[in-house]
């Protein structure tokens, strides 16, 4: 009995010096929100100018089937507008074949911005949207998209929550999920044509608020998407950058238009998978003053 007894004290000291291990919490939500806002402050003008090579594939698996492969090779311009992270893309090559002359058209406009070069570089984007195969590609396929969800002017319209702790690039991370809540007369942040409201998860340094990785959804009615981006350091710019992007589509579409879907229109499902890679990061630092 002696020898089980002091068996079992030693069991029960094991299982006390366990438990304030399992009892440790992970970082509270708001300093893992503060620490990913201050981040993408500092972010947003280290980053503008940056331009990145995109090799961009596109399958059309409608149906459950390949019906269409299509290859765009762009120039993407990441650049700070008041805060905001948008990117710009500028094709120079669909399926190995030339668009344009080689050169860094967006960048060039913008060195010394104007309101005359700023409306040109939204010009040679938008020459980009009619070689997706659908619009809700062209509106949601910007790898810095989801950094918006945690932009100050935004949060009071989103729900967060911690979900998730993994290691990337050798550095532990949190899942810091967000929601748009669903209202009775909505108005979500991406306005796609569907108007879908958006979640997703960015995983975050708590220490350094630095984002590894992004996953945004949207989903509507008539249309729905998932979006995941990996960020990789880039030694030579000391830069967190988009390295890879994955990104799947679902769309209801009517051969009679919108206005006539479900009233004598015929719809059909389109479903696109796609797949990015970016290389070749190089830095104009741009400083954007857009007029009002």
């Amino acid at each position: 009995m002696t020898i089980f007894r002091a068996v079992a004290i030693v069991l029960v000291g094991i299982a006390a010096l366990g438990e304030p291990v399992a009892a440790q919490k992970g970082p509270a939500l708001a300093d893992v929100l503060r620490a990913g806002t201050e981040y993408l402050a500092a972010y947003a003008p280290r980053i503008s100018g940056v331009s990145l090579e995109e090799a961009y594939t596109m399958l059309d698996v409608s149906g459950g089937r390949v019906g269409g492969t299509w290859r765009l090779t762009s120039d993407v311009v990441l650049l700070n507008l008041a805060g905001k992270i948008i990117a710009l893309r500028d094709p120079f090559a669909i399926d190995n074949n030339a668009l344009r002359p080689r050169e860094p058209r967006i960048t060039a406009l913008l060195i010394k911005p104007t309101a005359a070069t700023w409306e040109q570089a939204q010009a040679y984007a938008a020459e980009s949207f009619h070689r997706f195969q659908a619009g809700l590609i062209a509106t949601l396929n910007d790898p810095t998209l989801a950094l918006q969800f945690i932009a100050p002017e935004n949060q009071s319209r989103v729900s967060y929550k911690i979900d998730g702790r993994k290691r990337l690039d050798g550095v532990e991370v949190v899942g810091l999920r967000f929601q748009e809540p669903k209202t009775q007369n909505p108005s979500y942040i991406l306005k796609t044509r569907g108007n879908a409201a958006a979640s997703g998860r960015l995983w975050i340094d708590a220490a350094t608020g630095r984002v590894h990785q992004t996953e945004l959804s949207v989903e509507s009615s008539t249309e729905s998407a998932r979006i995941e981006v990996t960020y990789a350091r880039n030694p030579t710019l000391d830069l967190s950058l988009p390295a890879s992007m994955t990104d799947t589509y679902e769309m209801t579409e009517s051969t009679g238009g919108l206005q006539n879907m479900g009233a004598g229109g015929f719809n059909s499902r389109r479903s696109f998978d796609c797949r990015a890679s970016y290389s070749n990061p190089r830095l104009t630092p741009i400083e954007l003053v857009v007029p009002k």
